[in-house]
């Protein structure tokens, strides 16, 4: 077995075990690992067998994620455990904040004498933002149960519900953060200065993934019409970025120079988006592309997924189970990798049409062929209308996004200027609103989908894709013996 199959197999049961962790016992879990790496291992070393040797590698890798999560979800609730349950006044230092329509849902770092961290709902006032040194005083509780799912997935075992919030110092946190958010919160009032107040809001969401001005209404018309993945800063937005920037790093520096700035670049972006699970996955699998063509080696997008996967899981393993976002980024990403090109021998037969639809079908239905049992299981409905709603929407993203990043630009130099790029994406952003508003009428697929089904779906796929693969390959060989004289 080649290095880089013993590096995907290994990280695959890593994943695993980390996966049924939570729904397993760690102990029977263990001891069946233990006895079955041990029965392949004394097979293989009695009879010389490589092959079994590896499946008793990787039933240790399946015990070592086990152990992995368990081990990090008890050191974080060990943390904060002797607080729950008590009246306190606690020092902390904020470090996520994400705006609501009357309150605001913060994650706190505690600080001495206490560690650990502690999510908050805090009233809409004082507003508090990244690096913020407060006083909270309220009572710590246990997660409610019909919360505790979307908490753990941030690794919290606690929270505090509206407590009194005193400020004692602004802007206290790690000072390249704090001034990358800040660059981000400039960019946002440059929009509202520059464009409508629900054109600017879309603008923001495209451009920065910044979601708090959007109103329930048009929340919901987006998830209706199947496109909020426009305002989540998926893979787009970080190559747009990362081949602007190596292009102008290109033209005034040396090849590794240009190559290490863009990756600077790319890091400073996603902090600066919020660092979201879908920002994050794009910006590792955007890095291990830009490495592997600094040192001229072919990737391979199948190591790169199972590499993004596993650094975002080793910072929280919580996410592979708990985070739907970081489910539906992968889940579509392999959709766009893996289905995308049999879909393409169908779609794409022809010219790509008017407003490059068959590209833009034939990416949004391998995605949404991915997603569509996570999301029947976890929200309940799927979007019948994406496919059209997208159609007649992504082709107009690229420009608005690189007239968002272009209005932030001038507005930062000299603010009156940026009001004339800002008359160009303002007919875009009303086209694209129209498009949202027009499907966001219709309501979602609903039906069952137990975890069952969920598993059988993609097992068919998974089926389907190996036949279809096998199938090419025979084509190929019948092809090059025919063409041999």
């Amino acid at each position: 077995m080649h290095l880089h199959e013993s590096v995907f197999f290994g990280i695959v049961f890593f994943l695993l075990g980390i996966f049924f962790a939570p729904t397993m016992s760690l102990a029977g879990m263990s001891v069946s690992a233990v006895a079955i790496a041990g029965s392949l291992g004394w097979v293989a070393y009695k009879k010389g067998s490589v092959r079994l040797g590896w499946l008793a590698t990787l039933a240790l890798m399946g015990i070592l994620g086990g152990l992995y999560w368990t081990g990090y979800n008890v050191h974080q609730r060990d943390q904060i455990a002797p607080l729950i349950g008590t009246q306190a006044a606690i020092r902390a230092h904020v470090i996520e904040v994400r705006k609501m329509e009357n309150s605001q849902r913060l994650i706190v770092r505690l600080d001495e004498p206490h560690t650990g961290r502690l999510s908050v709902v805090a009233r809409a006032y004082p507003t508090v933002a990244y690096g913020d040194a407060l006083v909270l005083t309220g009572n710590v509780q246990n997660p409610k149960e019909d919360n505790w799912r979307f908490l753990l997935k941030d690794a919290l075992f606690a929270t505090m519900q509206f407590p009194e919030v005193d400020m004692v110092k602004r802007n206290d946190g790690n000072p390249i953060v704090t001034r990358l958010f800040a660059i981000r919160r400039s960019a946002v009032e440059i929009y509202k200065r520059a464009l409508p107040a629900k054109e600017a809001a879309l603008l923001a969401g495209i451009t920065l993934g910044e979601r708090a001005e959007f109103d329930r209404e048009f929340r919901e018309n987006m998830a209706n019409s199947g496109t909020t993945h426009l305002v989540a800063l998926s893979g787009y937005n970080i190559s747009v970025v990362a081949e602007a920037i190596l292009l102008a790093c290109g033209l005034l520096l040396r090849r590794t120079a240009a190559f290490y700035a863009t990756l600077g670049a790319v890091v400073g972006f996603v902090v600066m988006a919020g660092a979201e699970a879908s920002v994050v996955r794009a910006a590792i699998m955007g890095s291990i592309v830009l490495l592997a063509t600094h040192i001229g080696r072919t990737h391979s997008m199948r190591n790169a997924i199972a590499i993004s996967a596993c650094a975002m899981v080793l910072y929280n393993p919580n996410v592979l189970r708990y985070d739907l976002g970081f489910q539906l980024s992968f889940a579509a990403l392999i959709g766009i990798i893996y289905v995308k090109p049999y879909l393409d021998a169908y779609i794409k037969r022809k010219k790509s049409g008017i407003l490059n639809w068959r590209e833009n079908l034939s990416g949004t239905l391998s995605a949404q062929l991915m997603v569509f049992p996570i999301l029947m299981q976890s929200v309940g409905s799927f979007s019948l209308v994406s496919l059209a709603s997208n159609i007649v929407i992504l082709s107009f993203i690229p420009v608005t996004m690189g007239l968002g990043f272009l209005i932030a630009a001038i507005g930062f130099v000299a603010a009156p200027l940026a009001t004339i790029p800002a008359w160009g994406v303002s007919v875009l952003l009303q086209y694209e609103i129209g498009v949202i508003e027009l499907f966001g009428t219709y309501k979602g697929f609903t039906m069952p989908m137990t975890g069952v089904l969920l598993l059988f779906y993609y097992a068919a796929a998974g089926g389907m894709l190996l036949y279809l693969r096998h199938r090419k390959t025979q084509i190929l060989t019948t092809t090059a013996h025919a063409a041999q004289p």
